[in-house]
């Protein structure tokens, strides 16, 4: 389990210039606050250009390829840089019903991973940095599946992506992890002591 306090290492100013672009469902769980919005606020408030490209809709392969590389593309005109990409991962599960939920959450997180990576990080091999926020524990049955495909995903790109300066990293929330929790650490991981993250599943579940 991760015992970083985040919070604690984030001043302001610390992502001065930083590009970090939001993507993910527009519900959450249970009421819960949505922890993309709290990323957002967490990492405006330290200097860092934010923008959201929203939902990836649901479509078959080709078109929400399509649609994902339209809201990157927009995303990086109204930003000039992509240096982040935090997918709420979380909110997309939870927009979801039934089984089917674990798989569009995961097509929706590879589509718009595949084309920050293409349209952002590739070109001029800038690199970049992957944060996936994975459904607390208790969102649903397939919680824990889609944690660990989060998790999975992240381990494999950090690998296949290396040479190419991306890392990739998944934060799991416990049932009663608050947002702003999350926040903080996906800032930290933005700032340039998370270029020593990659590949891990920081875990806030608890033991």
């Amino acid at each position: 389990m991760a015992t970083i306090d985040a919070a604690r290492l984030l001043r302001p100013g610390l992502l001065d210039g930083v590009g970090v672009l939001l993507a993910g469902g527009h519900a959450a769980p249970d009421g819960r606050e949505r922890m993309g919005d709290a990323v957002h606020d967490a990492c405006a408030g330290l200097a860092a250009r934010v923008a959201w490209c929203g939902a990836i809709p649901e479509a078959p392969n080709e078109a929400q390829e399509a649609a994902s590389d339209e809201a990157v593309a927009g995303a990086l005109v109204e930003m000039g840089a992509i240096d982040v990409l935090v997918v709420d991962a979380a909110a997309t599960f939870a927009a979801g019903l039934g089984a089917g939920q674990l798989a569009r959450c995961m097509q929706a997180t590879w589509a718009v991973t595949r084309s920050a990576f293409n349209l952002a990080f590739l070109p001029g091999e800038r690199g970049g940095r992957l944060v996936y926020l994975a459904p607390p524990a208790d969102a649903s049955e397939h919680s824990d599946a889609a944690r660990a495909g989060l998790e999975n995903l992240s381990r494999t790109l950090s690998i296949e992506w290396s040479r190419h300066g991306v890392t990739a990293v998944t934060i799991a929330p416990g049932a009663t992890t608050a947002g702003s929790e999350v926040a903080a650490l996906a800032a930290f991981l933005a700032s340039p002591a998370g270029a020593y993250f990659s590949g891990c599943l920081l875990d806030l579940r608890g033991a």
